[in-house]
Order: structure tokens, then C-alpha cells, then sequence
């Protein structure tokens, strides 16, 4: 008789490498092996070449997640473990800026932080997913079938800007349907004086290898808006569209427009184009960029909430556009952690929309020269033509652990206030301003906080207090004028308060500079300012 030695059927090995997105092992991740009830198996530390090892693996169907300071958790789903059997799963963690970026993307750090909290559109090759585990933080699945979806809930309130008061809920949802494609939908409900909604949609598409079609449609409307005493509600409809094209990586062209469509009383309706072309010469480039309207310049910026609201104003009852005419050629380069930029300008601007507020007169407001928020008391208004050629520097430095310095100084034309009779009007105020060559220098300093995820920024933009119009006025990157700092706050609190809730703190002018006062005919008292001070607060629930 041939006898044959039985063995009984053991646990599995789990083993594998953690890497980051540029293949560096990561020391001290932590590997979790999770159940399908999202209970943890087994847990372990990474070693100094970024291996793992699990054993005494069970036979069943798990996940495997991965988790190290300053990445985004990682989940690796549906590993089926069979008994005596040995797995390799290797894991990559990614930062929030490698998670999601725009194709195609400047030269940054990796770990840069953001300067604002503005949901944007993005993309990668590989588009990792999103999901939200019922007892663990949000994690990135880098594969697995259907589409990408993450959401976010805003609750906001506060002295905010023109067309923006009222408490606001904002919601935001985006999918990647594959990985060359995405959506995006935005809504705002504000509760001003009136009911006011305003809604975004996106998209983006990857064309081929190196050219990509990015589209973003606005809806607004703001029936509170006033434009006289008889008319009222405001309406806005945008549409802009951007096609970027790269060519050997060594040439990269932008082409853009948006039209924009405004009622109220009449309709406007206006086409604004954009265009740029950049030469990749090693740590340099050097671009060429053409832009007609301040609010739709480049590509990966057109879906910006910052840029959303319409450059519009009266005069004599008739709506006006802010539109002009910019041209720049600028030469950037990265050295090390070190990014200079410097651009030579030329602007011609038509209808300047200027910030004012006070008491509007009788015969002001009768004039229809103005548009009017009562949830604000702010008022837009249309300052003369004016062009102008000038100079900018800039220079971002990372100093420290995540966080950035930046240094910027312009010289240009803006719009000065000149000297006022004591009884005035809201007309001649505005003719009072006039064109002079002015100087900016501004400084900010932002970060994220390694421990407790804090993300903050404070700026300050100086420019002489008689200028209503800011120098460079196309060069959005530039920091609010005056003093501003913006903090958001994630709030942790296990098993009181779900994960995914932040603290949201943005104040602009906070010092309130920058304010022209005069008094008109009747005794009120109106004035002209580059910047209103703008305090937000809220908290934002991420799904």
C-alpha cells in the first residue's frame, strides 16, 4: 500500500512594497487588511525599504489599505486570499496635488498647497477614485470599474462681496466617468433678500496624447440685484470653452473664449477670446499670452468660483461689460524649490467695473448709473476707459515643511482718484479718476500643517490708497488687496462627529484700507474702493 502524507490547507501571506508616486519606498506607512464588513484583520508597519508582510491570512476576500502622513490613504479592494497561498500587493500613496491635477500642468512642488478652497476641475492619466469607508477616513482607490464620484457641502455666511451676501449652500459634486473624462456640477442657494441661484457645469475630455477640451457653463440669477428704482433682477449666462495642445512637450498652445449673456431690462450679449503659446527650454518658459476679458485667461482656470461672477455695471440704464485688450510676454523658471516670473505687459480696459458703497442719493439712483445689492449696501459701477503698459515680478519659494513664501512687485497704470469738490455726484466721482502710472507690492506666505491638517494663507497687496483700479489687473495669481489670510480647519472628533468636516475662515481687506470717501449734493456720503472688506465663515461637509 503507497501511502500519501495529508497536509491541511493554512493561512495565506499578504507581502508587498508601499511607494510614492515617484517610486520612493515610504518608511512607517501603515498597512491595514480590511474585512467586507470593514472590520480590520490585521494590521502592520512598513520597514525601511517600504516592505510589508501579513500573515496568518484567513482564506477570503479583503482590501488592502495603506495610510502614511501628508498622502492620501490608498485602498486596494476585492484581493482574494486563497488558503496557503502567497499574495504580493504593492500600494502607491499620492499626495493631494499628484490625486488631482489638470492635464495638461505647470512645473509645482508636489506638495505646494492650494491658495484657495475653490472646488476645480481635474484630471489625471491614471484617475484614482474616491469613496468614504463607514468607520475609516477617505480614502484613493488607484483601480477599480465604474465612475469616480466625490461631493462636498458648504454652509457660508458673513459681510461677504457684491452679489455674493446672505447665508449660502453651496454643493458640489464631481465624477470622472473614465480616465479621460470628467463633470462637474456646482450650485449656490443664498438666502439675500430674494431668493438667488447660481449653478456651474463642467466638463473635460481628453482628446488624444497632449491635446485636451475643457467646457464650463454658469447659470446666475440674482433677483435682488437693482439697476434703478425701475428695474430689477439680474440674470447671467456664460459659456466658456478652452482647447490646450501640446506638441513634443516641447510647445504648448491654449485657445479659449467665453460668451457671456446678461438681462437685465435689456440683454447683452458678448464674445471674449483667449489665447497664449509657451516654449518649454529646459527650467525655462517663455510665453506669449492674449486675453480680452480679466475673468477668462487660461485653460485650467475657467471654472474658478473666483472668476464666476460677470464684470457688468450701468450707465444710463444701459449694461455695460468689462472687456479689453491684454498682451503679455513672460519668462518663468524653476530652480530647485525656487520659482521666478517676470512679464512685460501692455492693457487696454474698457468699462473698469469699480466697488463702491455708502448712501446712494436720489438723483444717483434715478441716473441709472449704477447696480445696486441690498444684502451688501455695495454698489458696481463703470469708470472710464484707460490703457497702459507695465512690468511684474514674482518669486514662490518653499521655506519650510509645506509651506510657501511669495514675493510680487508690479509697476503699471491704474485709475487714481483725484480731488473732489465737497458737494459732488456719483458722475463726476467718476470722472475724477484718471489714469497714472502706480507701483504694487505684495507678499504672502501659505502652508499645511503636517499634523492636524491646517491649511492657511495671509497676504498683503499694498497699493496707494487713491487707486480704484488695481496695477496689473489681469494677473489674477496676485493676493486680494491689502490684508487677508484664510484658514480651513478640518474637525476631528471620533465617533461624535462624522469624517469629512472642516472649518471655513476667509477675510479680505481686513483692515479696511484703501476707502475714498466724498459727500454728494443731498449730504450723503458715498465712496470708491479697490477692495471691500469681505469676512466669510462656514463649514464644508466632504463626502
Amino acid at each position: 500500500m503507497l501511502c500519501v502524507p495529508a497536509y491541511a490547507a493554512g493561512p495565506g501571506v499578504v507581502t508587498g512594497v508601499v511607494r510614492d508616486a515617484h517610486g520612493t519606498p515610504q518608511v512607517g506607512a501603515i498597512v491595514q487588511l480590511i474585512r467586507a464588513d470593514y472590520s480590520v484583520a490585521g494590521q502592520v508597519f512598513t520597514d525601511d525599504h517600504g516592505r510589508y508582510a501579513l500573515p496568518h491570512v484567513l482564506a477570503g476576500t479583503y482590501g488592502l489599505k495603506a495610510t502614511g502622513e501628508m498622502f492620501l490613504p490608498t485602498l486596494r479592494e476585492n484581493l482574494h486570499v486563497l488558503a496557503s497561498s502567497h499574495l504580493v500587493v504593492n500600494l502607491t500613496l499620492n499626495t493631494l496635488y499628484e490625486a488631482f491635477r489638470w492635464l495638461p500642468v505647470q512645473t509645482r512642488q508636489a506638495d505646494e498647497p492650494k491658495d484657495d478652497w475653490t472646488w476645480t476641475l481635474r484630471l489625471s492619466t491614471n484617475r484614482p477614485l474616491l469613496r468614504m469607508l463607514e468607520d475609516g477616513p477617505l480614502v484613493v482607490v488607484n483601480d477599480g470599474a465604474g465612475p469616480a464620484l466625490k461631493a462636498r457641502v458648504t454652509v457660508r455666511g458673513g459681510a461677504a462681496q457684491f452679489g455674493d451676501g446672505g447665508l449660502h449652500h453651496d454643493f458640489e459634486v464631481e465624477q470622472s466617468r473614465d480616465d479621460s473624462s470628467q463633470v462637474i456640477f456646482r450650485a449656490d442657494l443664498s438666502e439675500a433678500q430674494s431668493a438667488a441661484i447660481g449653478s456651474v457645469v463642467g466638463y473635460e475630455q481628453q482628446l488624444a496624447p497632449g491635446r485636451t477640451f475643457m467646457s464650463v457653463a454658469t447659470f446666475e440669477d440674482r433677483p435682488e440685484i437693482a439697476g434703478g428704482p425701475n428695474q430689477q433682477g439680474f440674470q447671467a449666462m456664460m459659456l466658456r470653452s478652452a482647447q490646450v495642445m501640446n506638441f513634443m512637450n516641447a510647445v504648448q498652445l491654449e485657445a479659449g473664449t467665453q460668451i457671456e449673456a446678461v438681462h437685465m431690462g435689456s440683454t447683452l450679449v458678448a464674445a471674449m477670446p483667449f489665447a497664449s503659446a509657451t516654449i518649454h527650454a529646459g527650467p525655462a518658459d517663455i510665453a506669449y499670452r492674449m486675453a480680452t476679458s480679466p475673468n477668462a485667461q487660461r485653460a485650467d482656470q475657467i471654472d474658478q468660483n473666483s472668476s464666476m461672477a460677470p464684470l457688468v455695471a450701468e450707465q444710463n440704464g444701459r449694461l455695460l461689460v468689462e472687456h479689453g485688450l491684454h498682451q503679455e510676454l513672460a519668462v518663468e523658471k524653476h530652480t530647485g524649490n525656487l520659482h521666478m516670473r517676470v512679464v512685460a505687459y501692455h492693457d487696454q480696459l474698457d468699462n473698469p467695473i469699480i466697488s463702491a458703497g455708502g448712501t446712494l442719493s436720489a438723483a444717483d439712483w434715478a441716473a441709472q448709473d449704477v447696480l445696486y445689492d441690498p444684502a451688501t449696501a455695495l454698489m458696481q459701477v463703470a469708470a472710464q476707459n484707460f490703457e497702459g503698459s507695465g512690468i511684474l515680478g514674482e518669486a514662490d519659494e518653499k521655506v519650510g515643511d509645506g509651506v510657501w513664501v511669495s514675493m510680487s512687485v508690479a509697476s503699471g497704470a491704474a485709475l487714481q482718484m483725484g480731488e473732489l469738490p465737497v458737494s459732488s455726484t456719483l458722475a463726476s466721482g467718476l470722472m475724477s479718476l484718471r489714469p497714472r502710472n502706480s507701483q504694487m507690492y505684495a507678499a504672502a506666505i501659505n502652508g499645511k500643517a503636517s499634523h492636524g491638517g491646517t491649511e492657511w494663507r495671509a497676504s498683503y497687496r499694498w497699493q496707494s490708497a487713491d487707486s480704484m483700479t488695481p496695477v496689473a489687473p489681469f494677473n489674477s495669481g496676485l493676493p486680494a488687496p491689502y490684508l487677508s489670510f484664510f484658514v480651513r480647519q478640518p474637525i476631528r472628533y471620533h465617533h461624535v462627529l462624522p469624517q469629512g468636516i472642516e472649518a471655513l475662515v476667509d477675510v479680505r481687506n481686513l483692515l479696511a484700507e484703501g476707502y475714498r470717501p466724498f459727500v454728494t449734493r443731498d449730504g450723503s456720503t458715498l465712496y470708491f474702493a479697490q477692495a471691500e472688506r469681505c469676512l466669510e465663515g462656514g463649514l464644508s461637509f466632504s463626502f
